[in-house]
């Protein structure tokens, strides 16, 4: 059954990895010049499912957005988390809060919560008929986390429309993916823009499917005058029924700090 009260209110990020972790570019804008917030929306969804698939052990559908609250636009350069937390399990319903925040201004770092929201789902089976949702699944202390001692800063679920056809998650979208990754932590560096100038290696290890949790880790490991080069893991939670996780891809990147003219500068003293 659904819960009816609206999700409590969170001044800062919890603790722990968000469920998605996700930067919009500028295709995800509206005619305003902010984020769509159906892009919001849409994420939500995808995020508040996650922790639901995995307590059911199986497919979810929605069922009900109990609330949804704007409170702030999020913009293109943004890196939202959206953390999400089951917050109710009934015979095959399971109710799930999400708390969205945008970090911004590279030049100066802010984190706002910018959406909150309730989403109820029900648990399916492989024909679609609603099950019960049995006993949680047994895991490892801490959960079931990518094999990293990286920094998650990226976290997203690929869709249909991502495949290449083979059926498998299109290369190119995994390359994108892990080219935003890398750019994460030289961005927080830089103070500034980063462009990429650089592909320094990159190995597909598994393919990734349509389903599977991807988490990008990255890490920086060289800094130059006006370059950094950022190293990215990347792993896929699979089978919802018996989860596993497995390593996908490894590249290493390089950028460059860039000014608002796109020229190239230096990278200040931490």
């Amino acid at each position: 059954m659904a819960a009816s009260s609206s999700p409590a209110a969170l001044l800062a990020p919890p603790a722990g990895e968000p469920a998605l972790r996700i930067m919009p570019m500028p295709a995800d804008l509206n005619p305003s010049g902010d984020v769509f917030g159906g892009w919001v929306m849409s994420m939500v969804d995808i995020a508040a499912a996650l922790p639901a698939i995995r307590r059911a052990r199986s497919h979810v559908v929605t069922m009900a957005v109990n609330s949804f609250v704007f409170k702030q636009p999020v913009s293109v350069g943004d890196l939202v988390s959206f953390h999400a937390d089951v917050v109710h399990v009934g015979n095959s319903s399971i109710a799930v809060d999400v708390h969205v925040f945008a970090e911004r201004n590279p030049a100066a770092p802010v984190v706002v919560k910018v959406t909150e929201a309730r989403m109820t789902y029900v648990a399916v089976d492989r024909d679609g008929r609603k099950r019960a949702v049995g006993p949680a699944a047994v895991l490892p202390p801490g959960g079931l986390q990518s094999p990293s001692d990286k920094e998650l800063v990226l976290r997203v679920m690929p869709m249909p429309a991502d495949l290449n056809p083979s059926g498998d998650v299109f290369g190119g979208w995994i390359m994108s993916m892990v080219d935003i990754a890398g750019a994460v932590p030289a961005i927080a560096l830089a103070r500034s823009k980063v462009a990429t100038v650089a592909v320094d290696s990159f190995v597909f290890k598994q393919p990734v499917s349509v389903g599977d949790i991807v988490s990008f880790h990255a890490e920086i490991v060289r800094v130059g005058r006006t370059s950094i080069t950022v190293e990215v893991e990347v792993f896929a939670e699979r089978h919802p029924e018996n989860p596993v996780v497995v390593k996908v891809t490894e590249a290493r990147l390089t950028y460059v700090a860039v000014d608002e003219f796109r020229t190239k500068r230096t990278i200040a003293a931490a």
